[in-house]
């Protein structure tokens, strides 16, 4: 009798996997903000990523694993702007340079929370926040919830360095993140169109103007 021999399961970073689970994340994306997760199903999925059932499950369990991989990717690249954050503020701000400095970071702040794959991510949390209460609360902890923190610390340095007056650094922290990305933000998420990238850094560099004359020392 001829031995059985067994094929090795592909790598993770196997070019062909990365495709596939490239692929089906897209179409559950998109299939998730089309019908919701109660309205989209894994043979859905499989069929928009043109895959086969079989290579779907290979890569996700099940729908609930696929929903979480989709939080998690964009919860990476929120994690990832916020120890950008505590470098940035770690850097010596100067009297002289302090209001560019935050009309560069009020911009990049507002591009990097106005993108597809975070609006579209954030229609899909409203959505479904009842069946993923807990999910929901953790993105708004590890991503908007770390941002304002990682900005309230920026801000209370500056305060004591009497470069701005912050009372309230967490309260500073808020407004300044609301100020520069929160219209925008706002008409993409409900409306579901991305305003033009010069539009975006119009509003923000607006909103560090009126942060910096609210607190500016």
């Amino acid at each position: 009798m001829s031995a059985i021999v067994k094929r090795a399961a592909p790598r993770a970073d196997d070019p062909r996997v990365v495709r596939s689970r490239a692929a089906v994340l897209d179409a559950a994306r998109t299939l998730f903000l089309r019908h919701g997760y109660a309205g989209t199903t894994m043979d859905d999925i499989a069929a928009a990523a043109g895959l086969t059932k079989r290579t779907l499950y290979n890569n996700y369990g099940d729908k609930e694993a696929l929903f979480t991989e989709i939080v998690s990717h964009v919860l990476a690249y929120a994690e990832e702007f916020v120890h950008g954050l505590h470098e940035e503020f770690a850097v010596e701000i100067t009297k002289t340079n302090l209001r560019q400095t935050l009309h560069d970071l009020g911009a990049r702040l507002a591009l990097g929370i106005i993108r597809p794959e975070v609006i579209a991510l954030r229609r899909l949390l409203i959505g479904e926040a009842r069946l993923f209460p807990t999910l929901a609360a953790d993105y708004f902890d590890r991503a908007p919830g770390q941002v304002i923190d990682a900005l309230a610390a920026g801000f209370a340095g500056l305060g004591r360095r009497r470069l701005l007056r912050v009372p309230d650094p967490h309260r500073a922290a808020a407004q300044f993140a609301y100020l520069v990305a929160g219209e925008p933000l706002d008409r993409a998420v409900l409306v579901g169109s991305l305003p033009a990238k010069a539009q975006v850094i119009a509003c923000a560099h607006d909103g560090v103007e009126t942060f910096l004359a609210c607190y500016l020392a």
